[in-house]
């Protein structure tokens, strides 16, 4: 349900999905499903498009998980997030959750591309897998932090160049590994 899955099949701590639905129910089932799953931590990826479908999302979040649990990082469908955002606000939140021993989900819309790529980072920064282990590992589960890459040539883009762009944002992720606290 909700495409959730784990960042990799051992994984327990950092996990993907979809976004809920729009309507406030909806919104209230997808947050019952996750409390269910005893997540404690949203990272969400919605950029302010996004958000506007929803009347008070990351109110509600907050609301329900505490404010110090919800991480909001926009990301524009199709793109990667930005190496500083990544490195200095998401991937300290997932180590934080981690040291806590709280499982987090990140969440896009479809739960596939946006997720996918952060949760690569976190396999590679958190986990100390290679970048090409981390794409793999995410793609078992159902992400594709290849999404981009797929997406480029529609956008009018160069989707080699795209791919390498993921490859060095991983290496930044890789820079990192064991200073996330």
């Amino acid at each position: 349900m909700y495409k959730f899955a784990s960042a990799s099949e051992d994984e327990s701590i950092v996990f993907g999905s979809a976004r809920p639905g729009y309507r406030n129910e909806q919104v209230k089932q997808w947050i019952e499903f996750m409390q269910h799953q005893d997540i404690k931590r949203v990272c969400c990826l919605l950029p302010e498009s996004q958000l506007t479908c929803y009347s008070n999302l990351l109110d509600v979040y907050r609301q329900t998980f505490g404010i110090d649990q919800v991480c909001w990082t926009p990301i524009e469908d199709f793109h990667f997030a930005d190496a500083e955002i990544l490195i200095h606000q998401i991937l300290p939140f997932l180590a934080a959750a981690n040291q806590n021993h709280e499982k987090v989900v990140v969440h896009c819309s479809g739960g596939v591309g946006r997720t996918g790529h952060v949760l690569a980072a976190w396999l590679v920064a958190g986990r100390g897998l290679s970048n090409k282990a981390a794409i793999a590992i995410v793609k078992q589960t159902g992400k594709n932090p290849y999404e981009a890459v797929i997406a480029a040539p529609f956008k009018g883009r160069n989707p080699w160049k795209v791919a390498a762009e993921l490859n060095m944002l991983l290496d930044e992720c890789n820079r990192f590994r064991g200073k996330l606290a």
